[in-house]
This record gives C-alpha cells, sequence and structure tokens, in this order.
C-alpha cells in the first residue's frame, strides 16, 4: 500500500491529539486575548479567508514548488508516527517542549531557557550541530548525555524501531536527525523532566522539530544567512521561520527589525498564535536585577557578553508567561550560571573558540572581543562554509586582528586556497595567512601571537572540530559523516562513489 495511505490515519489521530493538548495549554498559560479596535474578541482559529498576504506567498511559494513541499511535509507524518508509536498513550509526549528558531542565537537561547526553566523543574535541551563530541546534543540538567545512555536508547528503543520501518519500505525510513530528535525525546522521558528546549535546524517550517506539540514557540531573529536554501529576500527567511507557529500556542521574539516583525506577527494572527515581541525595555530591566544582585558573573558565562542579554531577556519573558507566578530575581541567578560549548570557549590559556559563522554574529563576537580584550591584539584562525561570502563574515573582526589564519572547514568548506586570495584583496593592510590542514593551525597561531594576545578560532563549527578535538577517532567520525550512504555507480567497468550531504 503506498506510503500516504498508512500515514493518513495516524495523521487524523495526531491532529485530534494535537488541538487538544494545544487548547489545554492555552488555558493553563492564561494568556489574554487583545481585543480587536471595534472591540470584539478574535477567534483563536482565524478563518483561511482572512489570512494576510504573507500566507498566500507561502502559499504560492509551495504551489510552485509542490513536488519539493509535499516531500518535505511528508516527512512530518513520518516522525508522527513515530511519536505514535513510542508515546501512544491518551497524553501523549510525557515533556513540556519549547521550539527555538533564528538566524544567530538560537543555542545560546536554548540554554538560557533551559536555566531558567530550571528554577521550576527538571529541564533539559536538544541542540546542533555539536562541537566535538554527538553527546553534547543532549543536555539534562545542564550535563552532557552519557556515552552509554545513548548506545543504550538507540541499540534497545531506537534501531529496532528503524529497522521495522525499513522493513515497511523505503518511504519510512527516518533519517539522521529524525533519528537523534527520537533519541533525545527518549532521553528527556527517562530521566523524568518537566521541560525540554528543542533547537531548530535551518528555517523552521519544515524542521522536523515543527512535527511536535509543543508549549511554546520562539524567533530570537531574522538575519543574513542559509540564503541558497530559506530565500534571498529577508522576508522569505522570516516566513520561513515564522512556519514554526501552531494554533494557540504563543511565540516569542527579540527581533527589532521591522521587516521581520511585520512577518512574525501576521503569520501569528493567521494562524491563532499570540505574538509576544520583547524590546529594549525587558532587556533593561533584566540588566539592572543582575546589577543589583552583587554576584559577578563567571568567566564562562554565556552573560560575560553584552550581546546576549537579548537573548537571556528573550528567554526570561517566556519563562514568565509559561511560569504562573515565576519570580525575576529567582530567573535571574539560574541564567548567570548559563553556558555554552563553543560560544566564547576558551581550550586554553589565551586560547578561544566561537563557532560564529556568519555576519551577525561575528559582529557579535567582534563585540564581545572588544568588550573581554579591549587592547589586546587577535590572532584569528577562520574557516568558511556553504556559499557564504568569506569577506562579509571576517569583516567585523579585522579591526582587532593581527593576524589571521586561514584554513580549510572541512565539511562543506570553501576551498582555503580562494578564502585565502578574497581575504588578502579585500583586506590588505591585514597579514593574511594560509594553513590548509586544520590540525595545524594552533602551531601556527602560536607562532604568530605576541605576549599579552588572544587566539581566536571562528567561522566554522566543522573547522573546529578538526582543529581542536583531542578525540582522534570522534574528529574522523565527525569529518567522514555519509561515507556508508554511498551510491554505486558503474561505469566503464569501474565502481565510482558518491558522497551524500551531512544532516544537521
Amino acid at each position: 500500500m503506498p506510503a500516504p495511505a498508512l500515514l493518513t490515519p495516524i495523521l487524523i489521530r495526531y491532529e485530534v491529539r494535537r488541538v487538544r493538548k494545544a487548547y489545554v495549554k492555552f488555558s493553563s498559560l492564561e494568556l489574554t486575548k487583545k481585543r480587536s479596535s471595534d472591540g470584539r474578541q478574535p477567534s483563536s482559529h482565524p478563518s483561511i479567508d482572512d489570512s494576510s498576504e504573507w500566507s498566500y506567498y507561502v502559499a504560492i511559494d509551495e504551489i510552485y514548488h509542490a513536488k519539493w513541499a509535499a516531500k518535505q511535509l511528508a516527512r512530518f507524518n513520518v516522525l508522527r508516527e513515530a511519536v505514535d508509536h513510542f508515546w501512544h498513550g491518551p497524553e501523549g509526549y510525557p515533556v513540556e517542549l519549547i521550539q527555538v528558531a533564528g538566524t544567530s542565537g538560537k543555542g545560546s537561547t536554548s540554554r538560557f531557557l533551559q536555566s531558567g526553566l530550571s528554577a521550576y523543574g527538571k529541564t533539559g535541551c536538544y541542540l546542533k550541530p555539536h562541537v566535538f563530541d554527538y553527546a553534547e546534543r543532549f543536555i539534562i540538567e545542564d550535563k552532557p548525555a552519557e556515552h552509554q545512555e545513548i548506545t543504550r536508547i538507540w541499540e534497545k528503543e531506537i534501531k529496532p524501531y528503524c529497522i521495522e520501518s525499513a522493513m515497511r519500505g523505503e518511504a519510512w525510513l527516518l533519517d539522521h536527525s529524525e533519528v537523534s530528535l527520537l533519541i533525545a525525546l527518549k532521553m528527556f522521558e527517562r530521566h523524568s523532566l518537566d521541560w525540554a528546549v528543542v533547537e531548530t535546524g535551518m528555517g523552521g517550517r519544515y524542521d522536523a522539530v515543527t512535527a511536535l506539540d509543543v508549549a511554546a514557540t520562539v524567533v530570537t531573529n531574522v538575519g543574513q544567512d542559509h540564503e541558497d536554501v530559506l530565500g534571498e529576500e529577508h522576508w522569505q527567511r522570516a516566513l520561513e521561520k515564522a512556519g514554526i507557529c501552531r494554533a494557540g500556542v504563543p511565540l516569542f521574539s527579540a527581533d527589532q527589525d521591522e521587516r521581520s516583525v511585520a512577518v512574525l506577527s501576521n503569520i501569528c494572527k493567521d494562524v491563532g498564535a499570540p505574538f509576544h515581541q520583547i524590546s529594549a525595555r525587558e532587556v533593561g530591566a533584566l540588566g539592572k536585577v543582575l546589577s543589583q544582585s552583587g554576584e559577578g558573573r563567571s568567566p564562562d558565562s554565556l552573560l560575560g557578553s553584552e550581546y546576549q542579554l537579548w537573548n537571556a531577556a528573550l528567554a526570561a519573558e517566556v519563562v514568565k508567561r509559561l511560569v504562573k507566578g515565576a519570580d525575576i530575581e529567582e530567573i535571574a541567578r539560574k541564567l548567570r550560571a548559563a553556558k555554552y560549548m563553543g560560544r566564547f570557549w576558551k581550550i586554553e590559556e589565551d586560547v578561544f573558540a566561537d563557532v560564529a559563522h556568519n555576519p551577525s554574529k561575528t559582529q557579535a563576537l567582534s563585540e564581545d572581543l572588544q568588550l573581554r580584550f579591549p587592547k589586546a591584539k587577535k590572532v584569528f584562525v577562520v574557516g568558511i562554509t556553504g556559499p557564504r561570502d568569506p569577506v562579509a563574515v571576517i569583516a567585523p573582526l579585522v579591526k582587532q586582528a593581527k593576524a589571521i589564519v586561514v584554513t580549510s572547514a572541512g565539511f562543506k568548506g570553501q576551498d582555503p586556497d580562494k578564502v585565502h586570495a578574497r581575504l588578502r584583496d579585500a583586506f590588505p593592510d591585514v597579514p593574511i595567512h594560509l594553513a590548509p590542514n586544520p590540525a595545524t593551525t594552533l602551531s601556527v597561531a602560536k607562532n604568530l601571537r605576541g605576549a599579552g594576545e588572544t587566539i581566536v578560532f571562528t567561522g566554522s563549527t566543522y573547522m573546529i572540530d578538526q582543529a581542536l578535538n583531542r578525540d582522534a577517532n570522534l574528529r574522523h567520525l565527525n569529518a567522514s559523516v555519509g561515507w556508508r550512504d554511498v551510491k554505486q555507480k558503474q561505469i566503464a567497468g569501474t565502481l565510482s562513489f558518491a558522497i551524500p550531504e551531512k544532516s544537521q
């Protein structure tokens, strides 16, 4: 029987439970609907006839790419069946989930949320991608998952289901990101968490997390990244992020760009999702509480960076809305202790790594470096992935650079020779060095560094892994993801192999 026919009953059961849970969550949050200008209460489920032009643009885009869109959305049904298989009771999945999307700050905001909610229950996170170790993706009560637990969940629960699904046909096969999400959900359940924060990959509308029931959704901001996948125009990327909102489920954002707010607020209105935008007022209020507490921030705290106050304030607002009677001082105490591997991460004395990989993130990194080391020059080790403009990514760092070392970013990395040439042409006053092998870059950077100067690895998560991961076996596995999923082609009596793209 074709896959769609098999999926239909599952989808119907899922949607019935989804609507019921959405109603319960919406009621428990005690969210007050705003009255329209004529005093009438708007419907929580607006008619499609009243939808905005933004919803029309989504429809047109999907019509123009109907085959592609249908394939993406069909994956939701496959994942929902897996969720139904593991959690088929009347209450469904037992842990309250929060989905976080956005161009920048997703991981940091997720960690702030997890920390803030920990004042009111047991919490965890699912983050991606990892830097060194796959276990970094799963945070339980502020600690990465144990290797043995990941192995146990895979061998005893997820793997048998994957084998059973494979026997039903190719349409039922789960990919790397879907399997990882199921492992996270199983882990959250095993530890009896009250809240778990789940980070979205690129975009949001077609991300696997969007197939799940959630208590709240978050869009940190909409910026310039992944234009080849999410759209060249700002409004296109905003629509992709807005795709995570659900009827009756509040969406929170810290984006101050009017273009983003127009899209997010209208899509929320179209689907019946309360929209909450934080402003400088909330950021200032949190900053005041933090400064009045008298407690210093630890050097590796996420709040060591001023720009992170926006992410922290966004998280605090979500916590206050989700937890009745939540105390801002208690939330602030938890936020102060939040940490995140890969964000201004100290490797050794005067050597740091930050996974900033787009212009907005490197701008934030530049501000952070200036705040922490205002007088010190820096040696930057950089690698660039995907179709990003290396000049735009590195430009915010140039004023603080004593030298820049260009290396390979590994997976999806741009040719370091070409990146080196581009940067030399763009920044002739800064010494630009080439070290194609990431494993050599730390020693190269140390030879360039003077007394009191700092080394910073940035531009690519994959490069940081290949340059600094001390576990050679994990480093190799990370670099060769997908090597088993080869396609064999017989050409003139010989075999050639096409390695598929790595999933996030």
